[in-house]
């Protein structure tokens, strides 16, 4: 009995250790664009604020180069020929006098190298004395510099904010990285924050990592690398997105859109090029694309209207929905159906689980159906040829006036139907009815295994369908 309550005390006392050394670890350990590092000093308690100021003399075309930790960098357009440098620095001291003394100590580095100002503080230096590794303090810059500079900024634990540049790149993490008026590009690479950038003149890169990005008047190519967080991107040139574990929306696109997605939605809408989009566990949805739309899903839906070019969908465990597709249309869904209007250069298409509707369409159809039933409505004259297939499933076709073509209908076991004014019936057995229509023309072949097949006059005219 002992010995067991002597062994319970060791477990709480190591449990105890494990918890104050994973807290330890957690307060002191820091990730950020360069790396892991030991966070000096405590930044909790008590602090108070210093401000210092610098202004630096610079010739036409100087870049700015700003190297910060834990403090925020926020950029604007000044006068030319000069940059005005203020530092904001917060220390946590139990005294205004201890935390005064230490502030004494922080001071502005403004290197002038060539054709790039390097600015930071002497931050190093400080951490690597033993007093400097107690005291935990922020620097903040705020700068103003000669219009249309190009920038580079390299903060950690820091709101960044660059407006009115020439060219920026930014790495940052643990706050928000915002971007404006950026003539040419730019570059942004973000840990733990959010990504607002706007009016960019030039190609945009973004590297983000949990945080939502947002993109708004790009108008060279934008490229997104993002995981665990929401991509919004409007306006922008041709883009290409890589996203995990988040929503994807993108609209406005004046080119292609690309975009691979994994666990999350993706939307593409107003696209004047080409839209392909590959993604898993959520559905995807195309509206008005001007050229061809590629889409492929896992475990998902799709959706897609308005489409200049031709269409090629791929899904499983999800339906398909189409609206107004100006090209040919090749569809396969497991374990889900098709209901598509108005295709204007006819199908094929395979499913399974659910039923396949299209109500108008153009042009030669193929569907095959498992587990499920084909309903057709042409637009208009049926002219072009027609094969489908349902295993488990009835097929129904709608005949419009004019039509001419060859008819071929089997259904086993099942009944074939037929009422279509003016179509001669050639030959008529058990679950099997040949015929023709307009003197012939095209094949229709319809087969239904375990279901019947009907075809009948058209009720609706499809062409009139929204």
């Amino acid at each position: 009995m002992k010995a067991s309550k002597i062994g319970l005390l060791i477990l709480v006392l190591g449990f105890g250790g494990a918890v104050e050394t994973a807290w330890s670890v957690r307060q002191n350990i820091g990730f950020g664009p360069q790396g892991c590092r030991v966070l000096a000093g405590r930044f909790y308690g008590s602090s108070f604020t210093f401000d210092a100021e610098r202004t630096q003399p610079v010739p036409a075309g100087t870049a700015i180069e700003v190297v910060n930790a834990f403090g925020g960098v926020t950029l604007r357009a000044g006068d030319p020929g000069q940059v005005k440098i203020a530092l904001r620095k917060v220390v946590f001291r139990p005294t205004e006098e201890q935390a005064r003394a230490f502030a004494n100590e922080i001071r502005i580095d403004a290197t002038l190298d060539g054709s790039l100002l390097r600015v930071g503080t002497n931050r190093d230096e400080l951490e690597n004395r033993s007093e400097g590794r107690e005291v935990g303090f922020e620097t903040h810059f705020e700068l103003t510099v000669p219009p249309a500079t190009a920038v580079t900024v390299r903060n950690e634990h820091g709101r960044v904010e660059v407006a009115d540049a020439a060219r920026a790149d930014i790495t940052s993490s643990f706050d928000e990285v915002r971007l404006s008026r950026v003539s040419g590009a730019a570059r942004i690479q973000s840990r733990h924050g959010d990504v607002l950038a706007s009016t960019v003149g030039g190609d945009l890169s973004v590297v983000a990592r949990h945080g939502r990005v947002e993109l708004q008047d790009v108008q060279g190519r934008a490229t997104v690398d993002s995981e665990h967080g929401d991509v919004r991107a409007d306006r922008t040139g041709g883009i290409v997105i890589r996203a995990s574990f988040g929503e994807v929306g993108v609209e406005g696109v004046r080119g292609d859109v690309e975009v691979r997605s994994q666990h999350g939605p993706v939307t593409a809408r107003d696209v004047t090029g080409a839209a392909t989009i590959e993604g898993s566990f959520g559905d995807a949805r195309v509206e008005k694309a001007g050229g061809d739309a590629r889409i492929t899903v896992a475990h998902g839906a799709v959706e897609a209207a308005d489409v200049a070019g031709g269409l090629v969908a791929e899904t499983s465990f999800g339906d398909v929905v189409l609206a107004r597709v100006g090209g040919p249309v090749q569809v396969k869904v497991a374990h889900g159906g098709v209901n598509a209007r108005v295709l204007e250069k006819g199908a094929q298409i395979s499913a399974s689980g659910a039923d396949v509707v299209i109500d108008g369409f153009r042009g030669e159809v193929r569907v095959e159906v498992d587990r499920g039933g084909v309903s057709l409505t042409p637009a208009g004259a049926l002219t072009d040829p027609v094969w489908a297939s349902a295993a488990h499933g009835a097929v129904r076709l709608e005949v419009s006036a004019g039509s001419r073509f060859v008819l071929d209908a089997t259904a086993e076991p099942g009944e074939v139907q037929v009422d279509v004014p003016g179509l001669v019936l050639t030959s008529t057995s058990a679950g099997l009815t040949k015929g023709e229509i307009g003197g012939g023309g095209s094949s229709v072949h319809l087969q239904a295994r375990h279901g019947d097949v009907r075809v009948q006059a058209a009720t609706t005219a499809a062409a009139k369908n929204p």
